[in-house]
């Protein structure tokens, strides 16, 4: 026999009835501190409306990324036996990549059992690199083409390889792309009208704190929510910029890809729109590099970011014209308008919540304190439903927990600078397009910025400011954003020694 004791733990009545007494308060409006300072009610309740409404968005997208959790887990599938004698060809673009890596994507390729197939390394380098990596190249199965006006972005590149192309199908690679073994057998398994797509995962160079949480990040969100969670309920998926296949007659049929630094997402709604459609072939994903350098990752992700927003100002209205179920379209919008939806709300969230705090607003009205609860125990599922996917690889649930906060840390401190990237794609605006360095290089991009700077000195003001008005419940907010974007910039995104 085992006697098990449980701690009795008592609460006094006058605390739960003192606060059943302030719950009950917000549902007259808010619950505001003694000192708070006077504001018009117009203004208060248009933000209280402004926030309810963040509230909402953040809901939908957890709900969403929460519909896909749930079945998430690796595709089955007969694995493809196409005819091998169709022509492929196999096309890299590069500019201002070390000759290096070329070569050890060409090797990569050289390895596989791929007859029949080419591999086209399309340079938008000066004449003197090319002609280096023609020679570097001299015994291996690749063609070096140099674009005698290399103008433009990546999809102008790939459209004028596409041409000199000897293959009726064409399968798109980045250099930094490790490609799975059966890659060739996969690409000849497109059909007619379609864009094949053969998933994604991430490796890392180089160890750093940034590397450690986007392999996190690009495994569980990425691979098995936003990729195999999508096939496996068989809404469509969109392509990623590497591990595209592709047969010619379709690229040229819907216009081949876009002059933008959004190629790969734009061929996709262009299949689609076109009466086509973007398939996921179930096997081993291509591996492609995450910058490990935090200065190279906030350039990447900006672009992404400027991406989606570009590509729901382009196709918004055409999105709703989709010949699918609605669910589906509903599925390609949410897809689309996920990077920009998460950054404006949580960068708009963070602004509301700094401005209720000045006001004083130390519960608000019923309604949305429900809704800041529903959306809790969304996050809670969220972690929950992550750590089901992480744990057969030995991933604890506190674990999952503390590379989920790094990663809401990070966005949320990198949200001033990615909402201007969102506005710079709805407006459709062009922006400079960044190699992201690989490798050892990666480390040279640094930490801290002059927006590092800005950032941090702007909040220090706000905390100056907030003791000013001495105002306890202004001041804790402000201090507690000061610390979370101290902690990203000196911890997350330190970079480590090569290893």
């Amino acid at each position: 026999m085992v006697n098990i004791t449980f701690l009795n733990v008592s609460i006094p009545k006058n605390v739960i009835n003192e606060t059943l007494q302030v719950l009950n308060r917000t549902r007259e409006g808010p619950v505001t501190i003694s000192n708070a300072p006077e504001v018009p009610m117009w203004l208060q309740h248009a933000l209280l409306a402004i926030y309810f409404a963040l509230l909402a968005l953040a809901i939908l997208l957890m709900m969403h990324y929460i519909y896909y959790a749930r079945h998430a887990r690796p595709a089955s599938g007969d694995p493809p036996d196409p005819p091998s004698d169709v022509p492929l060809s196999i096309i890299i673009p590069v500019k201002n990549e070390a000759t290096e890596t070329v070569v050890n994507a060409v090797r990569r390729l050289a390895q596989l059992r791929c007859p029949n197939a080419e591999v086209v390394v399309v340079s938008d380098d000066p004449p003197e690199k090319a002609a280096e990596l023609e020679k570097a190249l001299a015994g291996l199965p690749a063609r070096v083409l140099r674009r005698p006006n290399p103008t433009g972005y990546k999809g102008a590149a790939l459209n004028w390889a596409v041409e000199h192309a000897r293959g009726e199908i064409l399968l798109f690679l980045d250099v930094d792309s490790v490609p799975p073994p059966d890659l060739c057998a996969r690409a000849r398994a497109v059909g007619e009208r379609e864009i094949a797509f053969l998933g994604w995962d991430g490796y890392a160079a180089v160890k750093t704190p940034i590397a450690a949480l986007q392999l996190f990040l690009y495994k569980y969100l990425l691979y098995y929510v936003a990729i195999l969670g999508r096939y496996n309920t068989g809404h469509p998926v969109f392509a990623l910029g590497s591990g595209i296949a592709v047969r010619k007659r379709f690229l040229r049929e819907v216009g081949g890809f876009c002059n933008c630094t959004a190629d790969d997402y734009d061929i996709s709604m262009k299949a689609y729109l076109s009466g086509g459609r973007v398939v996921y072939l179930p096997g081993p994903p291509v591996y492609v590099e995450v910058p490990a350098g935090y200065g190279a990752f906030k350039r990447q992700y900006a672009r992404w970011t400027y991406n989606s927003a570009y590509l729901l100002a382009q196709y918004a209205r055409q999105i709703l014209k989709l010949k699918m179920p609605l669910a589906h379209r509903l599925s390609v919008f949410l897809n689309v308008a996920t990077h920009p939806l998460m950054i404006l709300t949580t960068f708009a969230t963070m602004v509301a919540t700094v401005a209720m705090s000045y006001m004083g607003i130390l519960l608000p009205p019923f309604h949305i304190l429900a809704m800041q609860g529903g959306l809790l125990a969304l996050a809670l599922a969220q972690t929950f439903y992550v750590y089901k996917l992480a744990k057969p690889d030995g991933h604890g649930f506190a674990e999952v927990a503390s590379m989920l906060a790094k990663s809401a840390a990070l966005l949320l401190a990198l949200s001033p600078y990615l909402t201007f990237y969102v506005l710079l794609g709805l407006l459709r605006r062009r922006i400079r397009w960044y190699v992201t360095p690989k490798g050892l290089a990666v480390l040279k991009s640094g930490a801290l910025g002059p927006y590092e700077v800005a950032t941090t000195s702007a909040l220090a003001a706000l905390l100056a400011l907030s003791f000013y008005t001495a105002n306890w419940l202004f001041i804790t907010n402000a201090a507690t954003l000061l610390l979370v974007f101290l902690y990203v910039y000196l911890r997350v995104a330190a970079a480590a020694k090569p290893s």
